[in-house]
């Protein structure tokens, strides 16, 4: 089979056609920046007030909310894939860096007190990570924005007491995923892309 050449114009036209489909995907999914923001961006309230009221077993609301949300998580990814009609390279990068993202932040958690008390800064750095990249991969400025300022949110979250470190935690998930999933929601309800 002879193969044929396309053009540089062809070229960018395949690339964009990717992208833009890439973009409906993740609009369509983007529902989980929203869906993990405000989860966690309110368990990190409720835990925040449980222990400044001086509850003990305050950690528990993390351990309670965030299975559960894996498990929707889970379902919801489910029903989507058998929806999908198209997979193109960007959505495969993306489940790569979801996934990488997932093992590293599970590592994370579990392996915390060895981080003495310097978790909360590490998470902050790994949703920077991978929705700087998510961003850049989907020309989504808003997703790049918010990933860049969790990093600057990141470091100053190490001079932060630990009783104190969800606050910042709160203030990466605003900009990093609530802010930016409610605009790329609202973007592709507007234009249909």
């Amino acid at each position: 089979m002879e193969e044929k050449e396309i053009s540089v114009e062809e070229s960018l036209n395949i690339m964009q056609s990717m992208v833009r489909r890439a973009q409906n995907n993740v609009s369509d999914n983007g529902f989980m920046f929203i869906f993990w923001g405000w989860l966690v961006f309110i368990t990190g309230g409720i835990f925040y007030a449980l222990m400044k009221s001086g509850w003990e077993y305050a950690p528990v609301i993390w351990g309670v909310t965030m299975p559960l949300g894996g498990v929707f998580s889970a379902i919801y990814g489910y029903s989507q894939k058998k929806k999908e009609k198209v997979k193109t390279y960007i959505d495969d990068y993306l489940g790569y860096l979801w996934g990488a993202f997932g093992i590293s932040l599970f590592i994370t958690i579990f392996m915390g007190s060895k981080l003495q008390g310097n978790g909360y800064p590490v998470i902050i750095m790994l949703y920077g990570i991978a929705t700087f990249i998510s961003g850049g991969l989907l020309k989504f400025r808003p997703l790049i924005i918010g990933g860049f300022l969790s990093f600057p949110i990141s470091a100053a979250c190490f001079f932060v007491p630990m009783q104190e470190q969800v606050i910042p935690l709160c203030v990466s998930l605003l900009v990093s995923y609530i802010i930016p999933g409610h605009l790329l929601q609202a973007k592709f309800k507007k234009h249909g892309v």
